[in-house]
């Protein structure tokens, strides 16, 4: 397969991870392997609690931190995330070594995509060892993104696509900036439920959107910034050859706001975390490769 190709399919399956990542988050699955890179000491993870040692809860005490109870399907989700991670890795690999063919500049963005890749994973075992730890968490996301910016520019590059003049470009650039800071103030969000959910339990689903703190009326406060800045950059694009990015764009933006008001009011509905986060990194995603590939008119 051509290096395109592989380009693509790692872009695609670090969208799938991150998915991964959201629904484990979001499930409360983070915990289902308490040791790495095996699972209960497996490479493949049990099952059932008879196929665990009969004193697992004592051997894994400290890293299962309340989770003493065997849950085979968190277990399992964790599992299906780390089995994607290492499948995304691969695909990078594969990304790079096929990128020696394309010059230094297309190399170079693919072994960044890579090193983050592998970084991911080493930080992926340290969330394990320190509980999930809040900025271990972010950063793990984060370099995420990076993993995504770096592809969509090696892909671009590699692409020899003339830079399109767009007098709407810094308007782009804005509103990428606008909804990274906005995907930053969410993880902030998870980071602080987390602890409310630690402090409530799980039987109190329903007030833990009441009890959280500060952090969630900024995020609240600032979609309608986000919502304002793409409302202004659809206008300008009005006229431009954009318009599956222009109407795609506010599509996204209302998955995202349908969603968060789902999760606001009607207790967090299973996979609306996971949506609103995915949704709002292909936004990035999008505006990322809009931004490389045009120029200010």
């Amino acid at each position: 397969m051509s290096f395109r190709k592989f380009g693509y399919i790692s872009l695609i399956s670090i969208y799938l991870l991150i998915l991964a990542g959201a629904i484990v988050r979001s499930t409360g699955s983070g915990m289902g392997c308490p040791d790495w890179p095996k699972c209960f000491g497996r490479y493949i993870p049990p099952t059932q609690v008879s196929e665990l040692p009969f004193n697992y809860q004592e051997i894994y005490k400290e890293k299962l931190h309340g989770e003493v109870a065997f849950n085979p399907t968190k277990t399992w989700i964790e599992y299906i995330n780390r089995l994607l991670g290492a499948l995304t890795g691969l695909f990078v690999l594969m990304t790079v070594i096929l990128s020696f063919k394309e010059g230094s500049s297309v190399r170079n963005y693919s072994m960044a995509a890579l090193i983050l890749v592998l970084g991911n994973a080493v930080l992926g075992k340290y969330v394990v060892d320190s509980f999930l730890l809040p900025g271990v968490v972010t950063a793990h996301m984060l370099m995420s993104i990076g993993v995504i910016f770096f592809l969509i520019k090696a892909l671009n590059i590699q692409s020899g696509s003339v830079v399109k003049p767009l007098a709407a470009r810094s308007w782009v650039g804005i509103n990428l900036l606008i909804i990274f800071i906005q995907i930053l103030l969410g993880t902030q969000v998870r980071e602080n439920m987390d602890h409310v959910i630690l402090e409530l339990g799980e039987g109190a689903k329903g007030q833990w959107v009441s009890n959280l703190d500060g952090i969630y009326i900024v995020h609240r406060t600032f979609s309608w910034l986000v919502m304002g800045s793409h409302l202004v950059l659809w206008s300008k694009l009005k006229m431009s050859s954009y318009q599956t990015y222009r109407h795609g764009m506010m599509g996204l933006i209302g998955i995202s706001f349908l969603t968060g008001i789902l999760m606001a009011y009607f207790a967090l509905p299973l996979g609306s975390q996971a949506v609103h986060l995915v949704v709002s990194l292909v936004l990035v995603g999008w505006h990322i490769r809009t931004w490389i590939e045009t120029k200010k008119s």
